[in-house]
C-alpha cells in the first residue's frame, strides 16, 4: 500500500501530466517526467518506456538516466519469449519480473549488456491503450531485486498515467490527420470550383469566335453575296479562326508553365533588338487604333529565351493597346545598369491608358478573368497578363505590374544578364 505523501505524489504527478497534455507538450517529454518522478519515489532505479511502432518493434520512448548506449542497443526490441523483461512483456501481454537477470533465461541474449552497464534486475508491465498493447514500462535495479507490493502499486500508477499520455498522442494525431484530411478536402473542393469557372470561361471565349464562324459560313452557303460582302465573310471566318487558335495556343502554354513543362532555351538576348521587334510587329494594331508604339533605351543583353521574351513582349504591348485611347503611347524601354538589381537588366512595358482600378489589381493574374467587363472596356481572353508572368518565371525573372487610375499602366520584365555584362 502506498503511504499518504506518496499517494499525494502520484496525484500530484497525475495532475501535472494532465496539464502538460492539455498545453500540447511532446509526448517525450512528459514521458520523462514519469519516469524521473517514479525515479524518485523508487530510489536507486532507473526507469524507462518503449514504444511499440507500426512494425511490431519496440523504440526509445524514455530513458533519461539510463546510459545511452543501453537504450541504443535495445531500440527496436523485437518483442518475443527471450526477449527480456519488456520484450516477453509485450509477448506474454502481461508484467514480467526478472529478479535477478544474470540467471533469468529471458535475459540469455543480454547479458553481456546488462554486466555492461550495470543491470542486475529488470520488471516490465505492458503499457495499454484501448485494449491494446502500444509500449512497456521498465524499472531497472543495479542488483537482484525482487519489487515488494508497494514498488508494484507505483509501477501500476505510472503505467497508467503513461497509457494516459500515449493515448491522448495519438488521438492528437488522429485529429492533425483529420485536420490534413479536411484540408486536403477543401483544396480539392476549389481546385474543382477553379476548374469548372476555367472550363466555363473557355467555352464563353471560344464560343462568340465560333458563333461568328458558323454565322458567316451559313451566309455563304445560303444568300447570294456580293463580291464585298462575300469578302467581308471570308475575312471575318478567318479572323475568328485566329482568335481560336491563339486561344488554344496561349491555353497550352499556360498548362506548360503551370506543370514546369514548357521547353525554355536560355541564351544571350538583345532585349533592346526583341523590343523593336515587338514595335514592328505590333505597329499595325497601334496605328488603326491611333496609338502609338515606340522602344527606347540602350542594348541590353539578357539571359532568355528568344521566342519565349518576344511572346511576352508581344503579349504585354497588345494587352496595353487593348485598354488604351486614341492619341497615347505605348512604350517599351530597355535599362541596364545602377539602376537595376546587380547582374539583372529591366524592359518596361508603359501605357498611358486609364490605369486599373486597386479593387481589380487582385484579378489581373487570375486565367480567363477579362477584366474589360467590369471596366467598361475591350475585353480580351484574360490570359496575356498571366502567360507572360509565367513565362517570365519560367526563364528566372520577375514580372511586375503597377498602375494608377488616369495615368496609366507600367510592367517591369526584370531577367538575368550575361555574368561579363554585370559591372557595364
Amino acid at each position: 500500500m502506498l503511504s499518504g505523501d506518496e499517494a499525494t505524489a502520484v496525484l500530484d504527478r497525475q495532475t501535472s501530466v494532465m496539464e502538460q497534455l492539455a498545453s500540447g507538450a511532446r509526448l517525450t517529454d512528459v514521458l520523462e517526467g514519469i519516469v524521473v518522478a517514479l525515479e524518485e519515489l523508487i530510489p536507486g532505479s532507473r526507469c524507462s518506456v518503449l514504444l511499440l511502432d507500426d512494425d511490431g518493434v519496440l523504440r526509445h520512448g524514455a530513458a533519461p538516466t539510463l546510459p545511452s548506449a543501453y537504450s541504443d542497443a535495445i531500440d527496436g526490441l523485437e518483442p518475443g519469449p527471450l526477449a527480456g523483461s519488456c520484450g516477453t512483456a509485450v509477448h506474454l501481454g502481461r508484467q514480467v519480473v526478472a529478479a535477478d537477470v544474470s540467471s533469468d533465461p529471458r535475459w540469455e541474449p543480454f547479458r553481456e549488456l546488462a554486466v555492461e552497464h550495470d543491470i542486475g534486475a529488470c520488471w516490465s508491465s505492458p503499457i495499454r491503450s484501448q485494449s491494446r498493447i502500444v509500449g512497456t514500462f521498465a524499472v531497472y535495479d543495479r542488483r537482484p531485486h525482487e519489487p515488494d507490493e508497494r514498488e508494484r502499486e507505483l509501477v501500476r500508477r505510472f503505467t497508467h498515467l503513461a497509457s494516459i499520455a500515449v493515448a491522448h498522442d495519438g488521438a492528437a494525431s488522429e485529429r492533425e490527420a483529420r485536420h490534413v484530411a479536411e484540408l486536403a478536402r477543401q483544396s480539392a473542393e476549389r481546385a474543382n470550383h477553379a476548374k469548372s469557372q476555367f472550363v466555363t470561361s473557355l467555352s464563353h471565349e471560344l464560343r462568340t469566335p465560333l458563333q461568328s464562324i458558323t454565322g458567316f459560313t451559313e451566309s455563304l452557303k445560303t444568300l447570294d453575296l456580293s463580291p464585298e460582302r462575300r469578302q467581308h465573310a471570308l475575312d471575318g471566318i478567318s479572323y475568328a479562326s485566329a482568335h481560336i487558335l491563339s486561344i488554344v495556343d496561349d491555353v497550352l502554354d499556360l498548362a506548360r508553365t503551370e506543370a514546369g513543362a514548357m521547353p525554355i532555351a536560355l541564351e544571350r538576348v538583345d532585349a533592346a533588338g526583341v523590343a523593336a521587334a515587338t514595335v514592328a510587329l505590333t505597329q499595325p494594331l497601334a496605328a488603326a487604333r491611333g496609338i502609338t508604339v515606340e522602344c527606347v533605351g540602350p542594348p541590353v543583353e539578357v539571359i532568355a529565351d528568344r521566342r519565349r521574351l518576344q511572346q511576352v513582349l508581344l503579349n504585354l504591348v497588345s494587352n496595353a493597346l487593348r485598354f488604351s485611347t486614341s492619341d497615347t503611347v505605348v512604350t517599351i524601354r530597355t535599362e541596364a545598369g545602377i539602376q537595376c538589381p546587380p547582374g539583372a537588366a529591366r524592359v518596361h512595358v508603359i501605357d498611358q491608358g486609364p490605369g486599373i482600378p486597386d479593387d481589380l489589381l487582385a484579378r489581373l493574374f487570375v486565367p480567363f478573368d477579362r477584366l474589360g467587363a467590369d471596366a467598361g472596356r475591350e475585353g480580351g481572353a484574360g490570359l496575356g497578363l498571366v502567360l507572360a508572368k509565367r513565362l517570365t518565371e519560367a526563364m528566372g525573372g520577375l514580372l511586375d505590374l503597377d498602375s494608377t487610375v488616369g495615368f496609366g499602366t507600367h510592367v517591369t520584365v526584370t531577367l538575368e544578364r550575361p555574368a561579363a555584362d554585370d559591372e557595364a
